[in-house]
Formats: structure tokens, C-alpha cells, sequence
């Protein structure tokens, strides 16, 4: 389970930055937060702008959008959808006309909830970057001419033209450097601004041609900018680069485990260690522990340690659901102390985790063998155990 939107769910950020309806609501069924849900007014209450004559309300706007962003995510049910030049030019008739209707809605929205407005101006800078992205003219046209405006929507709109020729050219390393290359001229001159960390993040996560190029987008956030958004992601990406870079390598994993005592693997010294990053709210999670079950069963007498990291929020639910799964004897590691927030493991964010279940292989010397052992460990674990 992610902590932070892939990108699918990127089409899904700019379809509720308007605050539309959600998915599972039937349209009109509950009035959208932010936006006057009927033409009434109580005492003290602000009232909206009337509506001109002829005009919808923003209620009925805001039913047509529900209604097509449905509509919008059956034709893009996948990522590869936009990062993938083939399956564009298959999809892009039936997503161009969807996507050209709620840019027309968001316009008609804007004018009967001004309120909105600044909200609906980044949704529809979302969307002119898909439409850019599925080769609409006019869409890129309207993103240049807004790249030459002053201040932020400026700025913007420089960054959605260089995430346009990123996905747009995800097999072309040479295309990607001149959009990062672009990128880090607007870090350097505006170090302090979050859009761009959040354009950097877009393009490491999102169809970069080569590793490399991902790991320089990272690099750009940790060294040109200093804003909060950037502050935030900086642990994230710096663990990432040692969770690459320690494979192979001797490592220890130490905290204080659930009964308040310390804890290292360095204790477990020639056992293979199967670590499982994981959480009791994390439904993925739930469903791999037969099979670390199964593990345990399997190998334990032969040498094979399980090691929990739990990055609960609840140390109760936690306590919980171990009691009811008398199953699970391995060790825990959750420190309240540490985590006095309750917000997600430290070792977590040590070794930038930021999506459940992740789990880790250390062979008997205490070397780091795997970090996506998730996928095999129960053929990998016999082939540990029988190394001297």
C-alpha cells in the first residue's frame, strides 16, 4: 500500500482538485464540500453569486463533471495508458473528447463558484498537460502561451510543459535530460517553490527512461531546492539511495521492538533474516502473511528469522491483532518513543519506504541480499540457508 500517489492516481488529484463529487457518491447525492449545494440560504450564512439567467448551478456543473470524470477513468484504467506512445494513439479518441469536456466544465464551474477558481486553474493546468500528452495542438499551444505569463502560473505552466515532454517521451533518455535540464534552471532560480518539487517527484516516479534519470530528479530536489515540500521528501529520497546502494553490503536494523526492548539483527548473527516492512491497517499486507506464515513454518528450525516492522499507527491494534494471531511469534519492532507521532516507522523512513508490504532478505554474514523480497522469498530463503 502506497503513502504517496502513483500516478494514475495523478488523473485522480486533478480530477477532485475542483472538490468534484467522490467516486462512490451517487452525483447529487451529497453536496461537494466548498461548493453552495443549493440556491437557498439560511441566517448568517453567505449565499453564492446568483446565477445568470439560462445559467446551470454549480450543483448541476458539478453532476456533469462527476458524471464524465467516470467516464474518464474507464478510458484511462492504466499509467501505461499515458506513458506508453502506442497505447495513446489507441486511446487517445475516446480520452481526448473526455478530457476537452471537463476542461469546458471546469470553465463553466468557475463562473458560478468563483470561490473555486484557484482550485479549478490547477485542474485545468492537469488536464491541458494530459491533452498535451495525447498530442492535442491546441492544448500544448495554451500551455506555451501560459508559460510566458508572469509569477506562479508561470512557473507552472513551464513545469507542465517539461512533464508533457517527459511522458511523452518516456523511451528517449536524450528528451528526458533537456526537461530535467529545464527543471533545475527553474529549482536554481526558485529554489523555495514546492511545484517544482512536485513536478521532480512527478518525473522520477513516472515513466523516466533510465534509472539514472530518476535518481537525477531526486538529486535535483535534495540539492537546488529548499522548500517544505522539498524538506519532506529529502529523507524519503535519501533513503531510497541507501536502500540501493546497501545491497550487497553488510547492514543492521536496530530499534526497540514491542516490549520496550532494544533490538539489532547483529543478535541473529548467522540466521537468514526475512524482513517484513508491513502495518495491521495495510490490506496487502494482511494478505501476504500466509505466506510468511508458511515461511516460518517451513524454515525456522533450519535457521530462518522473521523480523516485523510495524509502521501501525495504533500500538493497541497492533498488540490486537498479534493476540489473535498467535501465529506470528517473530519479533516486532514499534517504538512509541521513536515514533512519538505515530506516524510511520522510523526504520521506514530511514530506508525511504513509502509503500507496504516491503520486505528485505540478510543472508547469514549479515549481508543485505534483497529489498524486493516480497516476490520470492520462498525460493530464495532455501538458497540462503544452505550457503556456508
Amino acid at each position: 500500500m502506497k503513502r504517496t500517489s502513483l500516478l494514475i492516481a495523478l488523473v485522480a488529484v486533478a480530477l477532485v482538485a475542483g472538490r468534484l463529487p467522490a467516486e462512490d457518491k451517487a452525483p447529487g447525492a451529497h453536496p461537494t464540500p466548498g461548493l453552495p449545494a443549493d440556491t437557498t440560504s439560511k441566517p448568517g450564512e453567505k449565499t453564492a453569486p446568483a446565477a445568470a439567467a439560462g445559467a446551470r448551478t454549480a450543483e448541476q456543473v458539478q453532476q456533469d463533471l462527476g458524471q464524465t470524470s467516470q467516464e474518464l477513468r474507464g478510458v484511462l484504467g492504466s499509467p501505461d495508458v499515458l506513458l506508453d506512445a502506442a497505447k495513446r494513439v489507441e486511446a487517445g479518441p475516446k480520452a481526448v473528447p473526455v478530457l476537452k469536456k471537463m476542461l469546458v466544465l471546469f470553465e463553466e464551474l468557475a463562473k458560478v463558484a468563483p470561490d473555486q477558481k484557484a482550485d479549478l486553474a490547477g485542474a485545468k493546468l492537469e488536464f491541458l498537460t494530459l491533452l498535451s500528452v495525447f498530442g492535442d495542438a491546441e492544448s500544448a499551444t495554451s500551455l506555451t502561451t501560459l508559460a510566458k505569463v508572469d509569477g506562479a502560473p508561470g512557473l507552472d505552466a513551464k513545469l507542465a510543459v517539461q512533464v508533457v515532454a517527459w511522458w511523452g517521451n518516456t523511451k528517449d533518455e536524450a528528451i528526458q535530460g533537456k526537461a530535467l535540464d529545464e527543471v533545475q534552471k527553474l529549482a536554481k532560480a526558485s529554489p523555495k517553490e514546492d511545484s517544482i518539487a512536485q513536478t521532480l517527484m512527478k518525473m522520477s516516479n513516472m515513466g523516466p527512461a533510465t534509472p539514472a534519470l530518476a535518481e537525477r530528479a531526486e538529486s535535483i530536489i535534495v540539492s537546488d531546492l529548499t522548500g517544505e515540500m522539498a524538506t519532506q521528501v529529502a529523507g524519503e529520497i535519501k533513503g531510497k539511495k541507501k536502500m540501493r546502494d546497501s545491497v550487497g553490503k553488510p547492514v543492521e536494523l536496530a530499534l526497540t521492538d514491542l516490549e520496550g526492548k532494544a533490538f539489532s539483527t547483529k543478535s541473529w548473527a548467522g540466521k537468514v533474516i526475512l524482513v517484513d516492512f508491513w502495518a495491521t491497517w495495510c490490506g496487502p499486507c494482511i494478505k501476504e502473511l500466509p505466506r510468511v506464515k508458511k515461511a516460518y513454518i517451513d524454515y525456522h528450525a533450519k535457521g530462518l528469522e522473521i523480523l516485523g516492522v510495524s509502521c501501525d499507527t495504533d500500538v493497541e491494534a497492533l498488540k490486537g491483532f498479534l493476540s489473535k494471531n498467535k501465529d506470528m511469534p517473530w519479533t516486532q519492532l514499534f517504538d512509541a518513543k521513536e515514533n512519538p507521532k505515530l506516524e510511520w516507522s522510523p526504520l521506514a523512513k530511514e530506508w525511504g519506504i513509502n509503500g507496504i508490504p516491503t520486505m528485505f532478505l540478510i543472508d547469514k554474514k549479515g549481508i543485505l541480499r534483497s529489498v524486493e523480497a516480497r516476490k520470492d522469498f520462498e525460493t530464495e530463503i532455501p538458497k540462503l540457508l544452505e550457503e556456508k
